[in-house]
């Protein structure tokens, strides 16, 4: 609609004190541990086929798609957006326990979304956790607090609690690059010539994928998760590539979303990114045993960390 999509110019148009920083698995893993969540991964996705999908594992909690943002409704809305299955649900409407907040900050919009993703993942809010401590799965008090906090607020209030918290901006901005010639407290403000991107969330609640766009007046229901049947994954386990069954089901309906939307974005829908929010790899390895598997993750956690030193540093 053009009220939303005056509602993104005045967003990306306008400053605010979050810093920009790389869109990268490897950063935005860190940047939860910083915040006190365990058992959390961001994994990069180069496709959608199924053999990518499988490598993920059974635990995905979540879809992060970035995309580059035009003033252009079909583009940024997706297909049909004046359509019923493309209208947002109205305030009123959004389940009890779906947190949606509202984009209202510029340079946070892949933490908020994320969070998004994190705060709607019941195994992470109930904070299971296996008889190792080194497997626990949690938000962590910062994150569990914050959640608990904003339960009751409505979308815009719970966007507004995020770019107020100083806490989760303080450990997002760690993650900036340095500039000398940027002072502290100065913003970088786009002069429209620049390319803009956007961050969108894929979920599953109660059975439901949802679509979770911070500029949009409420989440927008994808479609129901239909649980395959058991005939039909054994029929299923005898054809090329891995068993549906590696895959969770939510997956193809989030997936189906994804590749409707890149449809309509035409040239600009050669610049995207795809994240996958998902449990720790190293959890699964050491519960199979995979000393070779566990060694390998460490040494991608190692050259995260050599990497996010890198990006910190100012070498000028």
């Amino acid at each position: 609609s053009t009220q939303q999509a005056t509602r993104a110019i005045e967003i990306m148009s306008g400053g605010d004190d979050w810093c920009t920083i790389e869109s990268d698995p490897g950063v935005f893993t860190s940047m939860l541990e910083d915040l006190g969540v365990e058992g959390v991964e961001l994994q990069e996705l180069w496709s959608l086929d199924d053999d990518s999908l499988a490598q993920l594992g059974s635990q995905v909690y979540g879809l992060i798609f970035l995309f580059q943002w035009q003033n252009d409704d079909k583009n940024n809305n997706g297909p049909n957006d004046s359509a019923d299955e493309r209208k947002p649900l109205d305030e009123d409407a959004i389940p009890p326990n779906l947190f949606f907040a509202h984009q209202v900050t510029t340079n946070a919009c892949a933490t908020q979304a994320i969070l998004s993703v994190l705060f709607n993942t019941q195994q992470l809010v109930q904070e299971q956790e296996d008889e190792n401590e080194t497997d626990k799965v949690s938000l962590g008090p910062t994150l569990s607090e914050f959640r608990s906090f904003t339960a009751e607020f409505p979308p815009l209030l719970k966007g507004e609690a995020i770019r107020s918290s100083e806490e989760i901006k303080k450990i997002h901005n760690s993650f900036s690059r340095q500039d000398a010639f940027m002072t502290e407290g100065k913003v970088h403000i786009p002069t429209g010539d620049e390319e803009a991107f956007h961050f969108v969330a894929y979920v599953p609640v109660n059975n439901v994928v949802y679509e979770l766009d911070g500029l949009q007046s409420g989440p927008i229901v994808v479609g129901d998760v239909v649980v395959p049947d058991a005939n039909a994954m054994d029929d299923d386990d005898d054809k090329d590539g891995p068993p549906s069954s590696m895959i969770p089901s939510w997956i193809s309906v989030a997936r189906r979303a994804i590749q409707n939307r890149m449809q309509t974005m035409g040239e600009a829908a050669i610049k995207f990114n795809l994240m996958a929010v998902t449990q720790d790899a190293r959890i699964a390895a050491r519960m199979q045993g995979d000393a070779v598997a566990l060694s390998e993750m460490e040494a991608k956690r190692h050259q995260w960390k050599v990497e996010n030193e890198r990006r910190r540093h100012n070498y000028v």
